[in-house]
């Protein structure tokens, strides 16, 4: 099994649910076949998993995109108007990240094949939506992303003073 580092692209698991994920709470079925970024490892087994919106399965990204619409909408109605005008475009449509707290061991890099034990039938169809995509284009790293959005915002921020 390859060894995930943080700032890894990942999927999670397609296995069966045991008793055992049911008593730690870690492997649920519904989140099989969920790709994202590694955020945090920790020593007791566990990683903290930043979900891509699009890999989740249909009903759980509606219900995510529902909550992050109407968090933003209660965020701006609690601005000034003032407030609300200083803000760019970009600072108003903010998007809430899915984590996810899973075991290490059902993590698998973004592109290895299944594992044979822990998939026992690999031709079976996937459990949402997401399977049908065509693969996923190379990832950049959390820091490159974040750097890239400071950036990005740090020039918005010269031209928004400038005109």
């Amino acid at each position: 099994m390859p060894t995930i580092h943080e700032g890894d692209a990942v999927q999670l698991a397609d296995r069966e649910p045991t008793a055992a994920d049911a008593k730690s709470q870690l492997f649920y079925a519904h989140y099989q076949g969920v790709q994202g970024t590694v955020s945090k490892l920790y020593p007791d087994g566990t990683a903290l998993l930043i979900a891509e919106s699009g890999s989740l399965p249909s009903d759980v990204r509606a219900r995510h995109e529902a909550g992050t619409t109407a968090m933003r909408q209660k965020w701006l109605e609690g601005l000034s108007e003032e407030g609300r005008n200083r803000l760019s475009a970009a600072e108003k449509k903010f998007a809430l990240r899915y984590s996810l707290l899973v075991s290490q061991a059902d993590l698998r890099p973004v592109g290895s094949a299944p594992d044979a034990a822990a998939s026992p039938s690999a031709a079976a169809p996937a459990r949402h939506d997401a399977a049908a995509s065509p693969a996923p284009a190379p990832r950049r790293s959390l820091e490159d992303m974040e750097a890239d959005e400071d950036r990005h915002l740090s020039d918005l921020r010269q031209q928004k003073s400038r005109g």
